[in-house]
């Protein structure tokens, strides 16, 4: 007869090293280095987004730099939104299962290459400025209020892709609400400032190798303690169950979310004004600073497909056949996320009235985000999972330069062009996920203004981004190898409108003893 057989530590954290690596593997992808999004502005996006912390063209310099508020005569309402198009096709360069009892190069996984993973995204923008006071003795004041989406993404594998172990769909939202004040004094230097109020959400799925580890707690705990006259059968029973590599795929999906606060500061010198030179008119530069944002992600883990450990026709059963099923259950999980500093140094220059070149540098602190600690309510799985509680993503700081042009063709029509270059945080083939097909990238774009009327103004605009080849080579903790490349591009399109109201600056600060002739900005 063959004795109770307990799953002991080391085969309890084989299991659970799956679980919580392949399960909290974090998404990125999109603009600005991985999975932060500089998509805020639609009258930014015609010139690439140069100059965004110095031009304080419209409502949108609230997300940029709120200093830019002070600059707006007119109170303004924008609203609009921007349509990304990613595709990201991978190419399988010998992707293999490389773990104990393979072959000495591993075994092929099984998959297709997988189609188009990139997901159509709309990001919604909406910002609301409104001068308070415009003196000359007590300078500027000007509020308003963001709403943004500052980071985020969503890919979609098909189930039977050869990468399905480490990634099937991926999504992340972010959503930032910015109240926000500017102060203009000696009438050429404004500050401004944003309270960031963020919420996050993430959702993420992949397969788990049942099979692969089902084998794993067998052949430690189970099949060495038969009589060797059985061994032979009940092994070949378990592998006909499909416990045995890639032998029974199940499903395992991660939800959690967050409320956490940041903040947004910055500054604007106008070292030209109007006319003081004959062939350049106004002159800023800007530079504004945005703070990472520390989430605790609350959530829940659940887990489909788990198999109970049993084989039909088998002469012995394992008899702790709902090993499986005890830890891999539905449970809530909690986990860290360090979203990155930005910081930003931007120029404006009008030239000959009719032009103006924008230039732009933006050094985003990704090294903040090198790893995700993940905390598990199972005191199994918490215990069990020992290093893999903590992922490893190892980002490295990464720099962003952008020039644009805009034309003034008329006191209706503006036409905009712009240039960037942006390099990816990813250092190399081994640190990039599935999830994450990022690589530096060129960002060319178009776009326009047309103002039919003093009160409304509508933009559009049209950018698209050729990212490099983005090699992979990542091995998640059961030994599946994804090696291969990502072919990803991304369109982008974007219309806002944007109502003006109000008059020129001409209003004196309200009396600060409630009598006199001051009159305030609102009526």
């Amino acid at each position: 007869m063959v004795k109770p057989v307990t799953i002991n530590g080391r085969a309890a954290r084989a299991i659970l090293v799956c679980a919580g690596l392949a399960t909290f593997a974090f998404p990125g992808n999109s603009r600005a280095g991985s999975f932060l999004l500089n998509e805020q502005s639609v009258s930014g996006l015609g010139s690439a987004y140069a100059g965004g912390a110095a031009q304080a063209e419209d409502a949108s310099t609230i997300f940029f730099n709120p200093a830019g508020m002070a600059l707006l005569d007119r109170g303004e309402l924008q609203a609009g939104g921007q349509y990304l198009i990613p595709t990201a096709y991978f190419h399988n360069d010998g992707s293999r299962l490389r773990a104990p009892g393979t072959p000495f190069n591993g075994e092929p996984l099984t998959g297709i290459d997988s189609g188009d993973s990139g997901k159509d995204k709309l990001l919604p923008n909406f910002y609301l400025s409104q001068p308070v006071f415009r003196s000359r003795n007590y300078g500027d004041l000007s509020v308003g209020f963001g709403l943004s989406v500052p980071f985020g993404l969503e890919t979609d594998y098909d189930p039977t892709w050869v990468g399905r172990y480490v990634a099937l769909r991926s999504k992340l939202t972010t959503l930032d609400l910015q109240p926000s004040i500017a102060y203009r004094f000696l009438d050429r230097i404004s500050i401004g400032a944003n309270l960031d109020v963020q919420y996050a959400s993430a959702r993420l799925s992949q397969a788990v190798d049942f099979g692969a580890i089902g084998a794993g707690v067998l052949n430690q705990t189970f099949f060495p303690l038969l009589p060797p006259a059985v061994r032979g059968a009940v092994a070949g029973a378990y592998a006909r169950a499909g416990f045995v590599p890639q032998g029974r795929d199940g499903v395992s999906e991660l939800s959690a979310s967050s409320w956490d606060l940041g903040f947004t500061v910055g500054g604007i010198i106008e070292y030209l004004k109007g006319d003081e030179n004959s062939f350049f008119q106004d002159g800023r530069i800007g530079i504004s600073y945005r703070s990472g944002i520390t989430h605790d992600l609350h959530g829940s883990a659940q887990f489909r497909g788990v198999p109970a450990l049993t084989a039909p026709g088998s002469p012995v059963q394992f008899p702790a056949a709902a090993a499986l099923q005890g830890t891999f259950f539905n449970q809530a999980v909690s986990a860290r996320l360090d979203l990155p500093d930005v910081y930003h140094f931007s120029v404006y220059q009008r030239f000959l009235h009719q032009f103006a070149l924008l230039g732009d540098i933006a050094w985003t602190r990704w090294s903040r985000l090198q790893q995700v600690p993940i905390m598990y309510s199972n005191p199994l799985t918490e215990a069990a999972a020992g290093q893999a509680s903590s992922l490893n993503i190892d980002y490295k700081d990464s720099l962003r330069y952008a020039i644009g042009f805009e034309w003034y063709a008329s006191k209706c029509l503006t036409l905009r062009l712009g240039f960037a270059y942006d390099e990816t945080p990813i250092r190399n083939a081994e640190t990039r996920n599935p999830r994450i097909p990022d690589d530096n990238r060129y960002f060319v774009s178009g776009g326009l203004q047309y103002r039919p009327a003093s009160w409304v103004a509508f933009d559009v605009g049209y950018a698209h981004l050729f990212v490099g080849n983005a090699a992979v080579d990542v091995t998640d903790a059961q030994g599946h190898n994804v090696r291969g490349s990502f072919d990803a591009s991304v369109d982008i399109v974007s219309a806002s409108v944007t109502f003006l109201w109000g008059g020129p600056k001409t209003a004196e600060a309200p009396s600060t003893e409630g009598k006199g002739t001051g009159k305030g900005y609102l009526k």
